[in-house]
C-alpha cells in the first residue's frame, strides 16, 4: 500500500487551491485589475506566475504612501491588495484599505484574505509561493511513489 495520508492529501488540496487562486488573479489582472505588493521581489513572482497587467510596488518608492495611493482613487480599475502575511504585510493592507475606503475607492482583499488564511503558518510572503508550490509538489510526489 502507498504512502498516502489525510496530510498528504490536504496538500494537493490546497496546492490546487492555490493554483486556481493564481489563475483568478491572472483573469483579474488581465480584465484590468492593479495588484498591490510590497517589494520588487513580489512583483517578480507574480510575473513568473502569468500576472502581466499593472502591479504596483508600493515599498522601495521615493514617494510617500498616501500620494501614491492618490493616483489610484479615482481610477475606475479594481484595486487588488496582496501585501505579505507577516504583522507588517497585515498593517498595511489594513492602512491602505481604510484609506482608499476613506476616499470612496473599495479595494479588493477577498485574494489576500484567502490565501492568509489558508497559507499564513506556511506562506510569509507573495514571493514565497512559488517555493511552497515547489515544496507540496516534493512532499506529494515523495508520498504517492510506492516501494518497490
Amino acid at each position: 500500500m502507498g504512502k498516502f495520508s489525510a496530510n498528504s492529501w490536504l496538500v494537493q488540496e490546497k496546492t490546487e487551491k492555490l493554483h486556481l487562486l493564481l489563475e483568478k488573479l491572472a483573469e483579474k489582472s488581465r480584465e484590468g485589475a492593479i495588484i498591490f505588493v510590497e517589494g520588487v521581489r513580489d512583483v517578480e513572482a507574480l510575473r513568473s506566475y502569468g500576472i502581466e497587467g499593472e502591479i504596483c510596488c508600493i515599498k522601495n518608492r521615493r514617494i510617500p504612501i498616501y500620494d501614491l495611493l492618490n493616483k489610484y482613487i479615482n481610477i475606475k480599475e479594481e484595486l487588488i491588495i496582496l501585501t505579505d502575511f507577516d504583522r507588517r504585510g497585515v498593517q498595511l493592507a489594513k492602512k491602505i484599505a481604510a484609506y482608499m475606503e476613506k476616499h470612496g475607492k473599495h479595494v479588493n482583499l477577498s485574494f489576500w484574505s484567502t490565501l492568509y488564511g489558508m497559507f499564513s503558518s506556511e506562506i510569509k510572503d507573495v514571493e514565497g509561493i512559488s517555493s511552497y508550490l515547489k515544496n507540496a509538489r516534493r512532499k506529494f510526489y515523495k508520498m504517492s511513489t510506492f516501494p518497490t
